[in-house]
């Protein structure tokens, strides 16, 4: 059980957080063939219902409470912004275990060539080197960045094959299996690469041709399947290498004392690096997504902006310092994300938008629905509680060696 953690679905690194549904054909959500993609399917109804171009994932939620039953319809806003909070709190696991990756590898790099200094002093310089990447604000500045991270990522995986087939042993000497109370731990981290839902939306907004962006060949299906691919490969491959040894990042297994582990190391962490400014900006994107409709607020826009951006990268690194536990934060994130963004929410919204027009043959949609809330809820309560002991045991740790 291992994961590479280059977390290629977000390294799009534009958020998921609108979409529009006036620049394709939109059906309604009991007729959507779209049925791989229930949440984009069920906030592309909500545009048709409330006669919008777009709409955010937080104000889709609110739709479709406001379109559900009338004891729901009250809660609209409170769940909408509840999940204005889960997008950030998602990104902000996410921001934080990028932190904790790349001050890892160039501490094992450091270790190697100077004194020892501990990781936390790695992630303070880490923060410090993002602090101008994370001040830009235009997202077409940060393109370049994404370009730039990608082509590292994937040099430092192709590198890496070097060391993953050689030397490996009888598979026979692995265990195939392990018990099943281990498999929450394994799926939370697997699920570390699948919570693009903070990281998609925008792409789609912002395409010429959104049309591409779904359906059976489209854009987020192909990018789905090479991630899975990817993680499958890394995670079996990794486990057959280094077995129980295997750490939260392959990366980690490798030498310390050769050139090219120290640049497969130097290649992924800088690409994780250089990714975290647009991810960030998934967060900022959120918050001010209602602050900049306000006319009143609007000359002290920017200024709010640069703020709030420091303080979010000041409370990511706070974080990385406090907890640095790459296979926790990975699990937590993981388990949050996935169980609130993909299973929870496009739940909630397809059953309230289907409550008035029915919910197919045997309630099908109905009992989908709930099965998704229900696989949602274990998985959440079950993954983020995991990894909270593990974290809060570390930070004891932490504080008692002050």
């Amino acid at each position: 059980m291992c994961d590479w953690n280059g977390h290629p679905g977000n390294a799009a690194g534009l958020p998921l957080l609108g979409i529009r549904g006036g620049r394709r054909d939109v059906h309604s959500a009991d007729d959507t063939p779209d049925v791989l993609h229930p949440l984009a399917a069920g906030m592309t109804e909500c545009c048709r219902r409330r006669r919008v171009p777009q709409v955010s994932m937080p104000e889709a939620v609110r739709i479709a409470y406001e379109e559900g039953p009338k004891w729901v319809n009250c809660f609209g806003r409170a769940a909408g912004f509840m999940t204005t909070c889960v997008l950030v709190f998602g990104q902000f696991l996410l921001c934080t275990v990028y932190l904790v990756f790349v001050s890892k590898n160039f501490k094992e790099i450091g270790d190697h060539y100077g004194e020892r200094y501990n990781e936390r002093y790695y992630v303070l310089v880490a923060c410090l080197l993002l602090l101008p990447l994370f001040m830009i604000r235009r997202l077409k500045y940060l393109v370049p960045l994404n370009l730039v991270s990608n082509l590292l990522l994937y040099a430092g995986f192709a590198l890496i094959m070097y060391y993953l087939f050689t030397g490996l042993p009888n598979i026979k000497d692995r265990e195939l299996a392990t018990p099943p109370v281990e498999w929450i731990e394994f799926f939370a981290i697997a699920a570390f690469s699948l919570t693009a839902v903070g990281s998609m939306l925008v792409v789609e907004a912002h395409m010429a041709y959104p049309q591409s962006y779904l359906g059976l060949f489209g854009v987020l299906n192909l990018a789905v399947l090479f991630i899975l691919l990817s993680n499958m490969f890394f995670g079996i491959i990794g486990y057959w290498r280094f077995g129980e040894s295997v750490h939260a990042s392959i990366t980690l297994n490798i030498p310390q004392d050769e050139i090219l582990s120290q640049l497969i190391k130097v290649f992924i962490a800088s690409g994780i690096f250089l990714s975290y400014p647009l991810n960030g900006f998934v967060v900022i994107t959120v918050i001010f997504s209602d602050y900049e409709k306000s006319e009143a607020n609007g000359r002290n826009r920017t200024l709010m902006e640069y703020v709030v951006r420091l303080v979010f990268l000041f409370l990511t690194g706070a974080v990385a310092i406090g907890v640095p536990n790459l296979a926790a934060l990975t699990e937590l994130e993981g388990a949050f994300s996935l169980s609130n963004l993909n299973l929870l929410c496009p739940a909630l919204i397809d059953m309230f938008l289907n409550y008035s027009a029915g919910y197919g043959r045997l309630m099908w949609k109905l009992i989908r629905d709930i099965v998704l809330i229900l696989i949602g809820l274990i998985f959440g309560i079950v993954g983020c509680t995991v990894a909270v002991k593990q974290l809060i045991h570390d930070l004891q740790l932490t504080l008692g060696s002050m």
